[in-house]
């Protein structure tokens, strides 16, 4: 038995929301309760009334730059989901102090997982989400540190965000609300589920290779050789002060295996580097990206989730910021919602990073789907 209820709901105060999204959710043999709350709610509040109706219960969340449900992207919202199975055990662990000390959580985390059964060599048998501080740019140190110990366990998870304001993100663990922190959450089922990441970006015939980084910055100073964002822009035949104004619309692609794990540029700094919401290294080849219909890639998403798991019951997704804005642009929210509402219950949020095994990858969409 496999059971998913999922609400988005919105209201002047954080009581009468977490009232409506509790009683839309609560159901027998409860495993897990996941939120995803607007920065407009007080998130203290939040945390602490989810957990106070989920007592023995695990209960995870984060702020959000956007969320997802029932009524597809909303802002302003409260989104939630239940997960009810006769064979679901979770076990939570919160990573904090991440930007610097990381790596010191590796034996709390093998703790964490035996405690439901999960040794270092499963692979098979369980996933982990997380949810981890936004604004931190630390997400790869977080991923390192689990891939330390649990280098094949399948893992998909979104850095919190707090509606654009670019401030301060937060995280939440039955009822405990943290920054510069990461919610990270083990779960052990014969249950199906289904990892997936979709793109609505492809590769042009353009290439570039990184040899310039700042690491401490999430920069390329270099591609080819040559000043980064000068070998940017004239790729794109544009000049490097209107290159911003190109970013959304061409990122690149990290090429690793054939597949394209898109590292979104954020920012010109020191005249010709660029910072990216996620890490490239050095010696890395990327490819220009180009965008594509993105109605249809969620339309081929959905087709995926269905082949993999026929009776699937609900999805999890994390959706990029930047993916949002574009939907939002394009007018099309609604209609890649409508897709993604075929497969059962839907909830999630717009993110601001987002983390499919041990990558950390930018203007994606990872998710996660449950069928028996």
């Amino acid at each position: 038995m496999l059971n998913i209820k999922n609400t988005n709901a919105s209201g002047p105060d954080a009581s009468s929301v977490v009232e409506k999204a509790v009683n839309s959710i609560k159901q027998d043999e409860t495993k897990l309760v996941i939120f995803f709350a607007s920065t407009k709610y007080d998130f203290n509040e939040v945390s602490k009334l989810f957990k106070d109706n989920f007592q023995d219960i695990d209960v995870i969340g984060c702020t959000t730059a956007g969320e997802i449900g029932p009524d597809g992207f909303v802002e302003g919202n409260i989104s939630a989901i239940s997960i009810a199975a006769d064979d679901f055990e979770t076990s939570t662990y919160v990573m904090k102090n991440i930007k610097t000390k990381s790596m010191m959580a590796r034996n709390d985390l093998i703790k964490t997982a035996e405690k439901i059964g999960i040794k270092t060599s499963d692979s098979e048998n369980g996933f982990i989400i997380t949810l981890i501080d936004g604004m931190q740019a630390s997400e790869e140190k977080v991923m390192n540190a689990i891939a330390s110990s649990f280098t094949n366990f399948p893992l998909v998870g979104g850095s919190a965000g707090d509606d654009l304001n670019f401030q301060q993100t937060f995280v939440s663990a039955n009822g405990d609300v943290y920054t510069d922190a990461a919610v990270i959450t083990f779960v052990r089922t014969s249950k199906k589920f289904f990892l997936y990441k979709e793109n609505i970006y492809v590769p042009t015939d353009i290439e570039f290779k990184v040899t310039g980084i700042d690491i401490s910055r999430r920069a390329i100073t270099e591609l080819n050789g040559k000043p980064a964002a000068e070998e940017y822009a004239k790729a794109l035949g544009v000049s490097v002060e209107d290159l911003p104004n190109h970013f959304m619309r061409n990122p690149l692609g990290r090429v690793i295996l054939d597949n394209i794990f898109i590292t979104a540029p954020r920012e010109i700094i020191d005249n010709n580097g660029i910072a990216f919401y996620s890490l490239t290294l050095k010696d890395t080849i990327v490819k220009l990206l180009k965008p594509i219909n993105a109605v249809e890639e969620a339309r081929k998403t959905v087709q995926a989730i269905k082949q993999n798991l026929p009776d699937c019951k609900g999805v999890i997704l994390f959706n990029c910021i930047l993916r949002y804005l574009q939907f939002k642009n394009e007018n099309i929210c609604k209609e890649v919602s409508d897709e993604f509402a075929g497969c059962g219950s839907i909830c999630g949020f717009s993110t601001y990073g987002e983390q499919l095994n041990n990558l950390q990858v930018s203007q994606t969409l990872t998710l996660i789907a449950f069928g028996e």
